[in-house]
């Protein structure tokens, strides 16, 4: 048995104390350091290398007892405060398809309470899986993810399905709508590819610069609001990642130039339909909502589900709603402060950024101060590739914040070491 063998055996009696089986790989290399420094030490005062490894061993003390707490230093940790908002909104969604299904004067929407149902269900298995899932792997596969989304905005620009002017997937199985998934996709890219980025060398700037600017100029195909949104994204992704403001400038200008080029009426104006009926919905809703069953608008179910929600079931439902998107996005903000990862931050920020913008554009196009874009309420709208991207950035942002004081994973599948 080599002199080595008793650490590592100590080493081990203390991780099986641990239940938490992500921090197992950097308390090993934390006790490691600390025994091989004591050893080292008692060799320098002329012990023996078996009896210095004995005295390192005792050092550190009973196994048991450190191996528990070390359990209890590192218990996992669950945000209640990013759950519960999630939870909520969701309800509010799923209530108000079974109305919109079964109370209201609107026909041929099919079984949308019972798809919406499955949906989150999918989604919520879904999000608890990106829960156990260790995120910081996911960096390994940022370009990957990055080709992935250039790739599928591409195919959906070549061969997809346009509905009121929005490019969906055909997949023969399911439609996606992929510049709906395309954001929360490129914050993963972008978070893996830009957290570590060396923004001062001008080579890797420019670089920076054409891979940031790609699948935005690929969303503006779609759309002004979709094209806004990732727009919006990146600018807050270069601006986390500390690039500097005449880059984040350069790139502003430049997305913004090219498309006003080739694709003028991309930023032409466009009124909103019904603005002034949807307003009076708000008006006569009252504290405790309507009769649900008066409503016959267009895109109930998708665009204007607040709108319904709001006017069948007051205001009340309305301040609620806004409460915990509220508190939502900026629990999202506080939890990227207290990641040690440079990747979960900015993945984290990223996702704000991307819920932040979508509640907005929602609240506006609802109260018919912006026309329907596509973008609609996140965990309420039908749409099950809407409901399962929601849910499963949520659980990653859960994931995150599980990890959030855990080292990075290097290429290798290593620690990164302090």
């Amino acid at each position: 048995m080599g002199m080595n063998e008793p650490l590592k055996d100590y080493i081990s009696a203390v991780c099986s104390r641990i239940r938490n089986k992500d921090v197992h790989e950097e308390v090993a290399l934390e006790l490691e350091d600390h025994l091989h420094t004591l050893k080292e030490r008692a060799m320098k005062d002329g012990m023996s290398e078996k009896d210095a490894v004995q005295h390192a061993i005792s050092q550190m003390g009973d196994p048991v007892t450190v191996g528990k707490q070390l359990h209890q230093t590192h218990r996992p940790t669950f945000d209640v405060t990013i759950l519960i908002p999630v939870a909520v909104i969701s309800v509010f969604g799923l209530v108000s398809m079974y109305f919109i299904q079964f109370q209201s004067n609107i026909t041929e929407i099919g079984d949308i309470f019972q798809s919406s149902l499955i949906y989150y269900l999918a989604g919520l298995i879904l999000m608890i899986a990106c829960f156990f899932y260790d995120y910081r792997k996911l960096s390994r596969y940022s370009g990957v993810i990055y080709g992935g989304t250039v790739a599928l905005l591409l195919l959906t620009q070549w061969i997809g399905v346009r509905v009121d002017g929005i490019a969906y997937l055909d997949i023969g199985f399911a439609i996606l709508h992929i510049s709906g998934i395309a954001p929360f996709l490129l914050v993963i890219a972008f978070a893996g590819m830009f957290s570590e980025w060396n923004w001062q060398t001008p080579k890797k700037a420019v670089i920076g610069v054409g891979l940031l600017a790609i699948p935005i100029m690929l969303l503006a195909s779609d759309g002004f609001a979709a094209y806004a949104l990732g727009l919006a994204v990146a600018l807050i992704l270069m601006v986390a990642t500390r690039a500097k403001i005449h880059q984040i400038l350069l790139y502003g200008i430049s997305v913004i130039a090219l498309p006003a080029l080739f694709k003028p009426d991309l930023f032409s104006r466009v009124s909103p339909e019904g603005g002034a009926g949807i307003r009076a919905l708000f008006q006569r809703a009252g504290w405790f909502g309507a009769d649900p069953s008066v409503l016959n608008l267009n895109e109930m179910h998708t665009d204007y589900i607040l709108a319904y929600m709001v006017h069948s079931f007051g205001w009340v439902s309305a301040i609620v709603t806004l409460m915990f998107t509220i508190v939502f996005t900026i629990r999202l903000i506080q939890s990227s402060k207290t990641t040690l990862h440079s990747f979960g931050r900015v993945l984290t920020i990223g996702f704000a950024a991307v819920f932040g913008i979508q509640f907005a554009t929602a609240i506006l196009t609802n109260i018919g101060l912006l026309p329907p874009s596509g973008i609609t309420m996140p965990f309420m709208s039908f749409g099950g590739t809407h409901v399962l991207a929601d849910m499963m950035a949520a659980g990653l942002v859960l994931s995150v914040y599980r990890r959030r004081r855990l080292a990075p994973i290097l290429a290798s599948g290593t620690l990164k070491s302090s």
